[in-house]
C-alpha cells in the first residue's frame, strides 16, 4: 500500500529563517505547508519585552544551550552556545540588532556561491522583508513584514562613545545598511512600539490564518525519511507520540547552524566515519555536514559610567520607572535593543573595508565582585575571524545534544586585529568626556602586547552568531537543495559560505527570502 502524502512542504524549525519560509510558501493556496517547531509558543513577557532579554537567554525554556568542547586557545574554557528553542527561535531571545552586513561578505559569498548570490543580487531580498522606519533611502524598503527603527535615545554614555569616535576619525553614517564599508551611527532594531518583531510576529502570525499552514509546537523531529536518493518526510515526537509526516515535494531544514547539521548527520548524511562510529547507517557521504563553522569572537571593555545605565534602572526604583515607562509611552529602558551604538571600523586604513564592529552597550559587563555602580561596555568583534570549527554529534541518540568544537583565538592575525581594536577603542573612550569614569575591565595595568592576550584568552566570548556548517558549495547547492538528494534543501545560517560582518539575523531572513523562492519556482 503506497504511503499517504499529508503536505507538499515539511519546514524543520520555526526561527527567523522557518517562518519567513513558512509564510511565503504558504502564499500559494494551492500548496499544504508544514512547520514543525520543538520548542513552545512565544507568548512570555520575557520574550516581547526588550528589557526582558537577558532572561530569555538564560535557562533552557527557550534555548538549547548548545555545549562547548573546551578551547585550548582560551585556555581550555568551554562556552555555551546559544539557540533559539520557540516559535520565532533566536529572534525571539537575541538582543534585536538589526545589521544587513557589509557588502563586501555577500560579494565574497558570490565567489564560492556564484553571482546570484552577491550584494547586489541579496539587496531585493533585504528591501522585500523589512519596513524601515528612518531616513529614506533607495537602499532600504518601507513595506515589508519586519518593523526595523533606530535607537532614538541613545544612553548618554553610549552617545558620547559615538561622538568620540567621529572625532577619531571613524566616518559618522545615518545609516549603517545602506552599503557603507565603514561607520559608526545608532543602532537599528527589529522593533515595534517598544516591542520586539521577530519572524514569528512579522511573518508567521499574520500567515496562521491560513488554511493551508499548519504549524505545530513542542514537535521534535527525530530524523528524516529517505527512500534512495530522495526525501519523502521526517519522523516526529509529537505529543509525546512518534508520527511519520510525509511531503510530496520538499522538507526543508531550518533549525539553524547547530540543529540542521545533527539532523543530517543523524539520517546518516555526513562524514562516514564519524556516522559508523556511533552506529548510523550511512546514506550519503558528505563529509562536509557540520564542518567550517564560523562564529564572532568579542572581547568587552568595561567603564564606569557617571549617568544611569540598565545597572541602576534594571533593579529596585529604577526598574519600576523604566517599566512604567514602557507601559505608558513603549520607550525608555525596557524598550531598548542591546546595543545603543554601531560601529564598523578598519585596523589598517588601506583595508578595503571594516574589518572590526563595535557596539556600545548601556550596561557592565564583567565587573568585579560587589562592584554596583554603572558602567557601560564596548564590546569588540571581529568582522571576518578566521577561525573554523565543527558541529559533531556525541551520540546517535536524537535526545544528545551536539558538541561544538572551535578554537575561537587559534590565528595570529585575528588575535592582533583585536588586540589594535582594543586599543584604538581605549584612546576613543578617553576621549569621551565626563559621561565616562574609569575602566575596569581590563583596567589600567593591561598595557602590553603580552598583557592584551592574556586578556584575551580569559574573556573572550561568543557572539552566538554561528554559521556555515551546511554551507554552499559544500553541503547544499546554490539552490540550497541538499547535494545528491532530491526533496530536501536546507535554509538557515548553516548555509553561508562565511560569517556576515555584524549580527547574522537580517541576513538570515535574507536567505529565507531568496531560499522561499528558490524552492517553490522548482517545485512548480
Amino acid at each position: 500500500m503506497n504511503k499517504p502524502i499529508d503536505w507538499d512542504f515539511i519546514i524543520v524549525g520555526a526561527g527567523s529563517a522557518g517562518c519567513v519560509l513558512a509564510a511565503r510558501l504558504s502564499e500559494d493556496p494551492s500548496c499544504r505547508v508544514l512547520l514543525l517547531e520543538a520548542g513552545g509558543a512565544d507568548w512570555s513577557p520575557v520574550i516581547h519585552i526588550p528589557g526582558f532579554t537577558p532572561r530569555a537567554i538564560e535557562g533552557t525554556r527557550y534555548n538549547w544551550h548548545y555545549p562547548g568542547a573546551p578551547d585550548p586557545s582560551l585556555g581550555g574554557r568551554s562556552l555555551v552556545w546559544a539557540g533559539g528553542r520557540v516559535l520565532g527561535g533566536s529572534a525571539s531571545i537575541n538582543g534585536m540588532v538589526f545589521v544587513r552586513g557589509l557588502p563586501a561578505d555577500f560579494d565574497a559569498w558570490a565567489e564560492q556561491a556564484g553571482p546570484d548570490w552577491g550584494y547586489a543580487a541579496l539587496l531585493p531580498y533585504f528591501r522585500r522583508m523589512e519596513r524601515w522606519a528612518g531616513p529614506p533611502h533607495s537602499a532600504r524598503g518601507t513595506k515589508g513584514p519586519l518593523s526595523v527603527r533606530r535607537v532614538d535615545d541613545p544612553n548618554p554614555a553610549a552617545a558620547a562613545i559615538l561622538h568620540a569616535a567621529i572625532a577619531a576619525g571613524i566616518p559618522a553614517v545615518e545609516d549603517y545598511n545602506a552599503g557603507i564599508t565603514e561607520g559608526a551611527g545608532l543602532t537599528q532594531a527589529s522593533q515595534h512600539a517598544g516591542r520586539r518583531c521577530s519572524t514569528a510576529r512579522a511573518y508567521l502570525f499574520p500567515a496562521r490564518r491560513r488554511p493551508n499552514l499548519k504549524v505545530l509546537i513542542d514537535a521534535r523531529v527525530l530524523s528524516l525519511r529517505l527512500n534512495g536518493a530522495s526525501c519523502t518526510g521526517v519522523d516526529a515526537l509529537i505529543d509525546g507520540q512518534k508520527q511519520t509526516l510525509y511531503a510530496s515535494r520538499e522538507v526543508v531544514l531550518a533549525a539553524g547552524a547547530i540543529g540542521s547539521p545533527k539532523l543530517l548527520m543523524l539520517s546518516g548524511i555526513g562524514d562516514p566515519a564519524m556516522l559508523e562510529k556511533l552506529g548510523i547507517e550511512v546514506r550519503a557521504s558528505l563529509p562536509a555536514v557540520g564542518q567550517n563553522l564560523n562564529e564572532h569572537v568579542n572581547i568587552k571593555l568595561g567603564l564606569h559610567a557617571r549617568v544611569p545605565t540598565w545597572d541602576s534602572q534594571g533593579r529596585g526604583l529604577g526598574m519600576m520607572k523604566a517599566g512604567m515607562r514602557w507601559l505608558a509611552l513603549g520607550s525608555g529602558p525596557a524598550a531598548s535593543p542591546a546595543g545603543h551604538v554601531q560601529m564598523f571600523m578598519k585596523t589598517a586604513p588601506a583595508l578595503p573595508s571594516a574589518d572590526i564592529q563595535v557596539q556600545i552597550l548601556p550596561i557592565g559587563f564583567d565587573r568585579p565582585e560587589g562592584d554596583r555602580q554603572d558602567g557601560i561596555s564596548s564590546v569588540i568583534s571581529l568582522c571576518a575571524p578566521r577561525s573554523r570549527g565543527s558541529v559533531k554529534l556525541q551520540s546517535a541518540d536524537y535526545r544528545t545534544k551536539p558538541l561544538v568544537n572551535i578554537a575561537l583565538l587559534e590565528d595570529e592575525d585575528d588575535i592582533a586585529r583585536l588586540i589594535a581594536a582594543c586599543r584604538r577603542m581605549r584612546d576613543i573612550h578617553a576621549g569621551a568626556g565626563p559621561a565616562l569614569a574609569d575602566e575596569y575591565a581590563p583596567g589600567p595595568a593591561v598595557r602590553t602586547e603580552a598583557d592584551w592576550r592574556a586578556f584575551l584568552r580569559r574573556n573572550a566570548a561568543l557572539n552566538w552568531h554561528p554559521t556555515s556548517t551546511c554551507r554552499i558549495g559544500d553541503v547544499v547547492d546554490a539552490t540550497l537543495a541538499v547535494l545528491g538528494f532530491t526533496g530536501l534543501s536546507v535554509a538557515d545560517a548553516s548555509v553561508f559560505p562565511t560569517v556576515t560582518s555584524g549580527n547574522t539575523n537580517a541576513p538570515v531572513i535574507a536567505v529565507a527570502e531568496k531560499a522561499a523562492e528558490l524552492i517553490a519556482a522548482r517545485n512548480r
